[in-house]
Formats: C-alpha cells, structure tokens, sequence
C-alpha cells in the first residue's frame, strides 16, 4: 500500500497514523506546499520516518513531493505520477491544506483509493471510501515515547534506568504516606546540612530517617551524605510524582528524559545543540503530556508558564503539561488551584490558555494530584 501524507502546519498530527500503518504502508509520499517553512517540516518527517523504519527494520521508502496548494493543475500533475502506480492507495488528509487535500481526494477516491483522517483529540480516525461511505473507529495502536519522537525526528539522549527506579519505589511511597511528616524532617535535615540558624544539632532516629538512611541518603548519624542532596532537595518528589502518574496506566511513562531537539546536519557539536529535559513524560492515547515537578518556596510561576507553553510545540497542538510545584507559601484557593506570590491570578489564566495546568499546594495530596493528571490529559 502507498500512503500519501499532505505536510501541513503540525507534523505532530500524522505521526499516530505512521504508526498504526508501520506494517502496512511500505510506501510513503509526502506531499508539501513549496513555502520552505512547510518543505523543511517535511523534511524533518522524512528523516524521522527514515530513522524510526531503520530501528524497526521496516524498510520503508518515502519520497517529498513539492507542489504549490494554490495551482489547481500543478497539483494535479505532481499526483498523477503516484496514482499511475499499480498500487492500493490512500491518502492521509489529516494535516492538510483544503485546497490540495480536496484535490487529492477526489484524485484518490475516483481511483478506488480511500481517504483517512485522524481525530488527534479523540484518538478517531475516519476513513471515507470509494463510494462515499464514512466509518469512524477508535485508533487501537499506542504509540510509545521513542517512537513517538523517532518519528519527530528527536533524539532520547538519556532517561533514569527503570530497574533503578524500581529499587527505591517502596521507600519513597512510604516516605509520602505522611507527607507533611517527611517535609518537617526533610527540612531539619537541609537546615542542619547548610547549617541555619536555628537547626538542630543531631536529627533523631525516626520512621522517615530510617527510611532515607535505607535509600543511602543519610548517613548512619542521620547526616546528609553531600551527593545526595539534589536527591533530597527535588528527585524523591519526581520519583513519587513518577509512580502516581504511572499507576494511571499511561501507554508509555519515562523519569528525567534528555531530549535534543536539534538538526545532527546543522550542529554537529552535541555541546551546542539545542538539549531539554522532562521530569516525567508519558504518552497515551497516541498524545504525549509532561510533568514539571519544583520542590521551592521561591518560583518565577510565569516564567515557568512561557517555558513550558514554548517547550510543549516541539510536540504538536494537542501536548499538555503539569507544573507541580510544592512550597509553603501563603496561598489562596483559585481556579482549582492555588494562587501565591509564585502563581499570580493572571499567571494562572495564561497557564491555562497555553495548555498548562498548576497543582500549587504545601503538601502533595496523592488523589487531588492523580484526579489532574487524569483529568487534565483525558486519561479516562
């Protein structure tokens, strides 16, 4: 079968439908306007395509057809090559321009050809047969994260070792079964560790510093080993925000993913290349959501908004993020959340504008925390 794709503003968009045919489809055709914005987005799908049929051993062959979606004949003409072609043929309309895709369509379906469509918010893909007939089902394939950014044309540099993360996972859950317990002797320890004013001289045996001392982070006189601070000071909150988020049962979930987002041909120095990392990212339902977890009293919430609103493009229009960030700052209640000096009204506003919700609280409450995430990504 030959798939013809039409390459429009968010690539991101046909990636679903390239893994559901991966089998299937051998034969890929990109079809692109020749604005060289929308050429160099086809571009990027072409090397991404070309990169995940190689890991797959799919062998795919996948050719970019430029065109002008204003020309009626230039359209045309640029189709009939493809069409001349003894082959089963579909078109994949979803990211079209009207003009070319209605074109296409017509082109396909007199041929005996049949044109899909996915619905990337409710996970449908539509498909209209010669005949005219419409069926709609629910896409069953769920694409997991390193497809999902192969196909991109994005690069997983590094993520935590899953086996690693298992080893802790009883301690950390136990250390959040009381959460406000854990906070008051996490704070003892960081203040006796920096030596504050005030701190105490020793911390006293306890549930929680039997705990931390089991995970290697105190010492056996209840002191702060020095590599282990980061993992007081913000990786326990990742690793519990982790396991909430993973007894969701997303398709794919991954801790403190390293993502380059840059163009090997471009930039061939790995130093200078565009890097980003995720506390948490998952995948379901073929969308891919990310979690942002901040352990601090102080934060620039609107500076963490225009970040996340600018990083979550990378991955098309339907990605989302969380930003949870646990402080004891004075806090009212405010759009189902908390406003504080971290998160302001307006700040909050624009957060959800910008597909980004803010779970803003003193202490993590486990069921509020997984009732947004299953809420705010739609993993119902």
């Amino acid at each position: 079968m030959i798939l013809i794709h039409i390459v429009g503003d968010d690539i991101s968009r046909i990636v679903p439908v390239l893994y559901a045919f991966r089998e299937e489809a051998k034969e890929h055709i990109l079809f692109c306007d020749d604005d060289p914005a929308n050429h160099a987005r086809a571009k990027r799908l072409k090397a991404g395509m070309e990169r995940f049929s190689s890991n797959a051993s799919l062998h795919w062959q996948v050719e970019i057809v430029t065109t002008n979606e204003d020309i009626k004949e230039q359209i045309e003409v640029s189709a009939e090559e493809a069409l001349a072609q003894d082959r089963e043929i579909w078109l994949n309309a979803t990211d079209g321009y009207p003009a070319m895709t209605l074109l296409l369509a017509d082109m396909i379906r007199q041929r005996g050809g049949r044109v899909i469509s996915y619905d990337h918010f409710d996970n449908d893909l539509h498909t209209i047969y010669p005949d005219g007939t419409m069926e709609t089902v629910v896409l069953e394939s769920k694409i997991d994260l390193e497809s999902y950014l192969t196909l991109l044309d994005y690069r997983i540099v590094d993520a935590a070792n899953a086996e690693d993360l298992r080893n802790h996972k009883d301690e950390i859950m136990a250390l959040y079964r009381d959460p406000g317990a854990f906070k008051k002797v996490r704070g003892m320890i960081l203040a006796r560790h920096f030596n504050l004013p005030g701190a105490p001289k020793q911390i006293m045996d306890n549930r929680i510093t039997a705990l931390l001392r089991k995970m290697g982070v105190l010492d056996a006189q209840n002191r702060l080993i020095a590599s282990q601070q980061k993992v007081l000071q913000g990786d326990i909150l990742e690793a519990y925000a982790f396991w909430l988020c993973e007894s969701l049962n997303p398709d794919d979930i991954k801790l403190g993913v390293k993502i380059d987002f840059d163009e090997p041909d471009r930039e061939p120095l790995s130093q200078r290349r565009v890097l980003n990392e995720f506390d948490i990212l998952m995948t379901h339902n073929n969308r891919i959501y990310t979690v942002e977890c901040k352990l601090s009293e102080k934060l620039d919430g609107l500076e963490f908004v225009y970040k996340y609103d600018a990083i979550i493009d990378y991955f098309g229009k339907t990605a989302k993020a969380i930003i949870l960030n646990i402080s004891s700052k004075p806090k009212k209640p405010y759009m189902g959340t908390k406003t504080s000096s971290n998160f302001r009204h307006s700040t909050l506003r624009r957060a959800r504008l910008a597909g980004v919700a803010v779970y803003h609280e003193s202490v993590i409450n486990p069921v509020r925390f997984q009732n947004l995430v299953r809420d705010f990504f739609e993993m119902t």
